[in-house]
């Protein structure tokens, strides 16, 4: 097929405080663009926003992709296939695409089902499923939301859905060590027989990712041995203080008692494990890869997790059985010193799975597009 210019949307607001760590959605849409442009399918990529953003937040660290920078309004009027990611267009840009014979597609990275469920239950969420009807042409998503969104996705968008390779890399990680000697010198898991700092992550913005499965789990090793953990962080739980359900099982926790774990802010991963982590506990449900994983995978810290997507690689427990947890934990503290390289390689197995550089990945992602512009350009 003859290649095509490429728009993915991008969320990026002129608020100077904006970071890349915030919303994992913008990193997925670099990722995405780190593929494109090593793909035979893409004449241009280009990142688009809305509006005219000068200068780019520095929290955003966008300076090595400034060349193809560009707000929507003016990229639309080359662009052969609009790949809405994490910003949602009004119909008048799909009004302009389709008059130049442009192809769109929805890329769907959330767990969309389930936000539908907590806001239709809760009014917890300001947004709504495909908000404009636009009609796309096909949606994407990953292998960790086929489960509980394909078909939702199909019907709220009347559009066919494919699976699609997960993509992540290091690049912001390795960015943010050079540019902090202090994060660059603490990162990665350090070894020794000493107790061991657990960190927890989960983000507690809806279901799917919550700090409860987790705190357990170390209690359960607390309760059982002491001495092995010298504390327990739970990040992104110092807003759950006053909810009445988190501090009643807090509170009731032998660790929070013995003034062993503690409530904590949020922070980006690759500055709170540097300095405060040797062991990430994780817990999902229905969102079996998410980049936590994989930072942790890359620093080689012990992932204790419950996803059904990484194979071997990590030390994994059963769904919501808070005692395979347990043992999963007790497992990584007396034995990864002594398996180190083994643990690694199982995780670059992991992490070339989902190399935007990886050309299998690339491949796959050739693949789809050429399919969808075979109709018109001789694919």
């Amino acid at each position: 097929m003859k290649p095509v210019n490429i728009a993915i949307t991008l969320n990026v607001q002129s608020d100077p405080t904006q970071s890349i760590w915030y919303n994992g959605g913008n990193q997925h849409c670099i990722f995405l663009y780190m593929l494109l442009k090593r793909s035979a399918a893409a004449k241009n990529v280009w990142l688009c926003h809305s509006g005219s953003i000068d200068p780019y937040p520095a929290g955003m660290m966008l300076d090595a992709f400034r060349a193809d920078l560009r707000p929507i309004q003016e990229a639309i009027y080359e662009t052969d296939l609009l790949i809405e990611m994490n910003l949602s267009l009004g119909p008048d840009f799909h009004v302009v695409l389709r008059e130049r014979g442009g192809k769109s597609v929805s890329y769907r990275f959330g767990n969309d089902y389930v936000i539908a469920v907590e806001a239709v239950a809760f009014a917890c969420h300001d947004w709504l499923p495909n908000i404009y009807n636009t009609r796309f042409d096909e949606i994407w998503t990953n292998p960790q939301h086929m489960h509980t969104c394909a078909t939702f996705f199909a019907k709220t968008t009347r559009a066919p859905v494919f699976e699609m390779p997960h993509l992540w890399s290091p690049y912001f990680i390795d960015l943010a060590r050079r540019r902090d000697p202090d994060i660059d010198r603490l990162w990665g898991y350090r070894p020794g027989a000493r107790p061991k700092a657990i960190g927890i992550f989960e983000p507690n913005l809806n279901v799917v990712k919550s700090t409860i499965i987790p705190m357990l789990i170390a209690d359960e090793v607390f309760k059982s041995d002491p001495a092995a953990l010298a504390h327990v962080y739970m990040t992104n739980t110092e807003k759950l203080k006053d909810n009445a359900v988190f501090k009643h099982l807090a509170l009731g926790l032998d660790m929070i008692q013995a003034g062993r774990a503690s409530a904590d802010g949020r922070f980006p991963f690759v500055e709170f494990a540097a300095k405060f982590t040797d062991i990430v506990v994780s817990h999902q449900w229905e969102n079996g890869l998410n980049y936590l994983f994989y930072e942790a995978l890359y620093g080689g810290y012990p992932l204790i997790h419950n996803s059904p997507f990484l194979g071997d690689a990590g030390y994994a427990y059963e769904g919501f059985d808070i005692d395979d947890g347990a043992r999963a934990l007790g497992l990584a503290l007396t034995e990864h010193d002594a398996n180190i390289k083994g643990y690694a390689k199982r995780a670059q197995g992991v992490l070339r799975g989902v190399d935007p550089l990886n050309a299998a990945v690339i491949a796959a992602y050739d693949r789809r597009i050429a399919a969808l512009f075979a109709d018109q350009l001789g694919g």
